[in-house]
């Protein structure tokens, strides 16, 4: 049987998560979308973001497992944060001069807003420093500004961007390199108060291990349920395994006449869904090629093509309201699960509005009582080289957005997940998550999250470039659409990723 697909009833929460997602789009803290081949991106791309880049009471996970922990380059890591530096100061007002910088971010709508009152908490800290802080559009379009700003030789103090894009600013001359200001005894900040995965993706092991960004905001893929649908077909709950999942929505395609899971077009939850079956890191860095040939990814990919094929699953490729789809089709309870960014939760509440029960939960994994492996996302804080006084500034304002006050705010206000484990301890953060079990479940997550980058616990080994999110996205359209068979998607994301990473690389590590 074949579910379904007509939609009439969510004409009007289409409607509803366009608007959302115009805003979301711009003010995205995930990593931009890549454009596919087989229609537009599920995510505006490359100008906009990604349509949808820690109370852990445990310990936080390591920041990379298995092979990849071999990896360790030659390059001399970042230096420790010293004692004396672990316990955080706050700058007096005489030891800062005048200045004032410019932060060219992402942010518009409300969260332009929320920003404009940390930099007003920031103003009223240290008078002495003014802020002008700036929307300049989604990421491509700020990326764009800032080489126009390196042309003309007036570059912003600070920005929010990917790992790519810092190493290439790094190279050309024009990065603020914050190693030094981390781990100052006097001004540095408490680097063990941040989930490790961060404080290792902000350390870059191809530029001598030098921290080039800061940790800002995160966010992780989860799995959205309608826990009303699953209760009704005898379900206590989501599904922890694959397995259990194609069990449960053979149950809703008979039951219901409903495919269970609307399927969106995106590289980061792709690979959330390799890393279930043990697919971490996607990039192997010794061959300088990808690890979509192992056993893991052929899993994955049987996954995705059974899901179309037996019509549990359909992709949102090709249509109207594409960057929201997924989001539509589970406000209009048209499937049981979607998996995207936890930061469309305050969106999917705001379009159920109360219809129905749901929640948020762990991506199945391969076996029953694994660890919920998914996937962290989100940008960093950027600075750039201008005055020493400035320079000064920047990095005080870097630190204050990195506060756990500020973290408690932004991520209460956005959306987001603090990358701070101390705002665990906050009780801003404390009331807001009690308000929003969805999001309690996304933090209880997070300490399980893997950064997308070739990583050691020591930083991340060097960046793809946009390209590849490009050629995996282009790909899982291909795939979903029933263009390529499963031995062709993995043959080319094999072939071709060899191709790509082999000459980045190259470039990359041998220049």
């Amino acid at each position: 049987m074949q579910a379904s697909h007509t939609r009439p009833k969510t004409m009007i929460l289409g409607a509803l998560f366009v608007v959302l997602a115009m805003i979301a789009a711009a003010c995205g803290e995930d990593e931009p979308a890549a454009t596919t081949a087989a229609a537009p991106a599920t995510t505006a791309a490359p100008a906009t973001t990604q349509a949808m880049e820690e109370t852990p009471t445990t310990e936080a996970a390591p920041a990379t497992t298995g092979a990849a922990m071999e990896e360790t380059p030659t390059t001399e890591a970042a230096p420790a944060t010293t004692e004396a530096a672990m316990e955080e100061t706050t700058t007096t007002l005489a030891q800062l001069e005048p200045a004032t910088i410019q932060f060219w971010h992402v942010y518009s709508g409300p969260l332009e807003e929320a920003m404009n009152e940390l930099v007003a908490r920031f103003e009223a800290k240290y008078p002495q420093i003014d802020v002008e802080a700036q929307f300049t559009g989604g990421y491509y379009p700020t990326s764009q500004k800032i080489a126009g700003a390196i042309e003309a030789n007036d570059l912003p103090n600070l920005t929010v961007a990917f790992e790519d894009g810092t190493v290439r600013w790094h190279r050309g001359g024009v990065l603020l390199d914050l190693t030094d200001y981390v781990n100052d005894p006097q001004i540095g900040v408490d680097v063990a108060d941040f989930l490790p995965v961060e404080i290792a993706r902000n350390t870059y092991l191809t530029e001598g291990g030098r921290m080039l960004s800061f940790p800002w905001t995160v966010a992780i893929a989860v799995l959205f349920y309608n826990q009303d649908m699953l209760s009704g077909l005898g379900f206590d709950g989501p599904a922890e395994t694959w397995d259990e999942f194609l069990s449960q929505c053979e149950v809703i395609l008979t039951e219901l006449n409903k495919s269970c899971y609307s399927i969106q077009v995106d590289a980061s939850t792709w690979n959330a869904t390799g890393f279930t079956y043990g697919g971490f890191p996607t990039i192997d860095m010794e061959t300088r090629a990808t690890r979509y040939g192992e056993e893991p990814w052929t899993k994955a990919l049987d996954l995705f093509a059974t899901l179309i094929e037996k019509g549990y699953g359909f992709p949102t490729v090709g249509r109207a309201d594409e960057a929201v789809a997924n989001l539509s089709d589970f406000a209009s309870q048209q499937v049981a699960y979607i998996v995207t960014s936890s930061r469309w939760i305050p969106f999917v509440e705001e379009g159920v509005a109360g219809a129905f029960n749901w929640s948020v939960g762990a991506l199945p994994q391969e076996n029953p009582g694994s660890d919920p492996l998914t996937v962290l996302f989100g940008p960093n804080a950027v600075a750039f080289n201008t005055t020493e006084a400035e320079n000064r500034a920047t990095w005080e304002f870097v630190k204050f957005l990195s506060s756990p006050e500020s973290q408690a705010y932004w991520a209460a206000t956005s959306g987001n997940l603090p990358s701070r484990l101390s705002v665990g301890d906050s009780a801003e953060y404390a009331a807001f998550l009690d308000g929003s079990p969805p999001m309690a479940a996304a933090w209880e997550i997070l300490p399980y999250a893997l950064s997308e980058l070739p990583m050691t616990e020591q930083g991340n080994l060097g960046p793809p470039p946009f390209s590849f999110r490009v050629l995996q996205q282009d790909v899982q359209a291909e795939l979903l659409t029933g263009n390529m068979t499963r031995e062709e998607a993995q043959r080319k994301l094999v072939e071709d990723g060899a191709t790509l990473l082999g000459e980045y690389y190259a470039n990359l590590l041998d220049s």
